[in-house]
């Protein structure tokens, strides 16, 4: 990142990337975790599950849900992670290395893994929306983001170019 100091928008997302990676690693802590930690104590969790109206039966499927969000976050993880490679290699100055259409690529390939890891993530969410305790929150139930596969189709293109690019610059270096 040294020479991201003449550019302070790359410094800003390299530090606000690193700060979300944190939190995508505390935050998958807590969701593989959570669900172990709730089994020291389940006596006591499905007590306050009758008090809010949630049967017994949906105690495992937080375990589930908590090891599915664990997995997107990873996912979320390593995409983020390659999204800040690139971010360095154009502090560098090297914005059209062969490696960032790799990290492009391997972007596309992780939003895909994300949008099938979603559908059963957000079926558990939706599942729990219809549960007699009622929560605010209210998800899509499909689980698919029209968004999400734009993304890809659009990182897809990006990877292609960026290696289109690489093969350029070399060209280029080769006849100078």
């Amino acid at each position: 990142m040294a020479e991201s100091k003449r550019d302070p928008l790359l410094t800003i997302v390299w530090w606000l990337l690193t700060l979300i990676l944190l939190l995508c690693v505390v935050v998958g802590l807590f969701c593989v975790l959570a669900y172990p930690a709730m089994l020291l104590n389940k006596a006591y969790f499905l007590g306050e599950f009758a008090k809010s109206g949630i049967p017994a039966s949906a105690f495992p499927w937080i375990g589930v849900l908590g090891v599915v969000a664990g997995a997107e976050l990873a996912l979320t993880f390593l995409f983020l992670l390659n999204l800040r490679r690139i971010i360095d290699s154009v502090a560098a100055g090297q914005p059209f290395a062969a490696a960032n259409a790799d990290h492009l690529r391997r972007m596309a390939w992780l939003s895909v893994v994300m949008q099938v890891v979603g559908v059963p993530m957000t079926k558990l969410l939706v599942w729990f929306d219809a549960m007699p305790h009622k929560p605010n929150v209210h998800h899509h139930e499909h689980g698919i983001s029209i968004g999400t596969i734009i993304l890809t189709l659009v990182l897809f293109v990006l990877a292609r170019v960026f290696r289109t690019g690489a093969e350029m610059e070399q060209d280029l270096e080769g006849t100078v």
